[in-house]
């Protein structure tokens, strides 16, 4: 069991893929901040600096956001990009500059199957997602001294609000996939647990798949 003395942050963490983290986490005796928006504000730099002036430091630091709707390229505007890019890049990398990871600590980046497959319809996301893999492998590099573990998971389809609202038939979906069925949060929180628990270290830097076998690359 985990030392109660322990604190994990987790963005995105009222609903969702980061709510089922959270649940996990607290089961091992972790102190869990658990953020929404009313916290912070990834797309605002402002909010951004005041949460870093606010939480300084923390065991387990999880990156969770949700991402822009789907905009067809010709459609898309700079305004666009400039919001995401807060969102989804600048305020999780200032994050990452800013909060002091304690030694042997985690940083989990809930980033997206798309990074790997990118499509027509999820523009942004994929690319500023692909970015801050990118970033984060790079972090990773640079903290190995210190002993803090850096894992990018990529999931596909999840039972989320977010799916809900870019799929019309939901039944049609589900049945379109490999699977035949969306995935499960829990599965990501239960994974995120198991790692920080029994202090899997060695699995730094890497990139794990959560899509359902979507994707059909084996690399």
């Amino acid at each position: 069991m985990v030392s109660k003395n322990k604190t994990a942050i987790i963005l995105g963490g009222s609903k969702g893929i980061g709510k089922e983290i959270a649940k996990e986490l607290k089961k091992i005796n972790f102190k869990v901040l658990v953020c929404s928006r009313k916290e912070i504000d990834t797309s605002d730099l402002e909010s951004t600096k005041k949460f870093i002036k606010k939480f300084k430091k923390a065991d387990v630091l999880i990156l969770n956001s949700g991402g822009p709707p789907p905009i067809k390229f010709k459609d898309l505007t700079i305004d666009n990009w400039k919001k995401y890019f807060n969102q989804l890049f600048l305020s999780f990398f200032l994050i990452l500059q800013k909060l002091k990871i304690n030694k042997n600590g985690y940083v989990f980046y809930i980033s997206s199957s798309i990074i790997k497959e990118p499509g027509n319809s999820l523009i942004v996301s994929s690319s500023l997602r692909s970015a801050m893999s990118s970033l984060l492998k790079s972090f990773s590099i640079e903290k190995n001294l210190k002993k803090i573990t850096v894992i990018n998971i990529a999931p596909g389809p999840f039972k989320t609000k977010r799916v809900e609202e870019l799929v019309t038939n939901f039944r049609k979906f589900e049945n379109s996939l490999p699977l035949k069925k969306i995935g499960d949060p829990k599965e990501i929180g239960k994974f995120v647990k198991f790692i920080v628990e029994n202090e899997i270290k060695y699995i730094t830097g890497s990139t794990v798949y959560f899509d359902g076998n979507i994707n059909k690359s084996f690399i």
